[in-house]
């Protein structure tokens, strides 16, 4: 993740980062894999979704590296002086005396008396440096930020806010164009789960329907041994009274044995 910031983020300062992070990454993966082949114990897969916490890490260092790089080319280099000297000074849309345009001029008697030169010649009147300032005149203007210099800042910021748009439009097209899952792999998912449902579903109506069919047969069964029970006693009466009566008829009196 270090190594993915510092190539991304100054990408442009050292447009070569990528090509040594890739040669890195090549040796140190053999290197990792030869390790744990031979030197560790194999170490024990898990399943997970995705990488977690690190996704949303990795994907704000992106959007920080296009900010950052906006930045850096719009204020370190001098891709928008040169625009603005093509389209705004120059007459005939070339580089020619863009030099003398990005130097501005300071007056050598200016200097403090502990900073002036002292190997000076007496002719060096004006010193040349860096920036887009006023020359040596009037004071209430002398050394102020000349008017070209709110127009390539301008144009800086501009060249921010539109290089940013831009990269943004690429990424989306770029996640238009390559999805994290393609669509016919998407389809297929969605009829698997459809097919999944409806099995789950024919399932439960088959397992409803036999809860359904038991429960019926153990009440008809329930009733018909009700109706068993209810007529049982009655017969049992029954035999219990005709037991009772034959045992009494069949069993001769005393006085008729006597007297037989």
């Amino acid at each position: 993740v270090l190594q993915y910031g510092f190539v991304t983020i100054f990408v442009s300062a050292f447009p070569l980062a990528p090509l040594f992070a890739f040669i890195n990454n090549v040796f140190e993966m053999r290197l990792d894999g030869k390790k744990l082949l031979t030197h560790y114990r194999r170490p024990v897969s898990q399943r997970v979704k995705d990488i977690g916490i690190w996704f949303k890490i990795l994907d704000f260092i992106g959007k920080l590296a296009v900010v950052t790089n906006a930045f850096i080319i719009a204020f370190t280099s001098n891709f928008i002086p040169d625009l603005v000297y093509r389209n705004v000074v120059s007459k005939d849309g070339s580089l020619e005396g863009f030099l003398d345009f990005s130097l501005s001029k300071f007056d050598v008697q200016d200097y403090p008396p502990q900073y002036q030169y002292k190997s000076l010649d007496e002719n060096d009147t004006i010193c040349r440096y860096p920036d887009y300032r006023m020359p040596p005149g009037p004071p209430d203007t002398e050394y102020d930020y000349a008017p070209i210099f709110w127009h390539i800042l301008a144009a800086r910021l501009a060249f921010v806010v539109v290089f940013e748009n831009v990269v943004c439009v690429v990424i989306i097209f770029i996640k238009w164009m390559i999805p994290d899952m393609p669509y016919q792999l998407q389809e297929q998912i969605r009829r698997e789960a459809y097919v999944t449902n409806e099995l789950i579903v024919e399932q439960e109506l088959r397992k409803a329907r036999g809860e359904a069919m038991g429960e019926w047969s153990t009440g008809s069964t329930g009733h018909g041994s009700l109706r068993r029970q209810q007529s049982e006693p009655s017969y049992r009466h029954n035999d219990v009274r005709f037991r009772g009566v034959s045992s009494s008829e069949s069993k001769d009196p005393p006085d008729a044995a006597a007297n037989v």
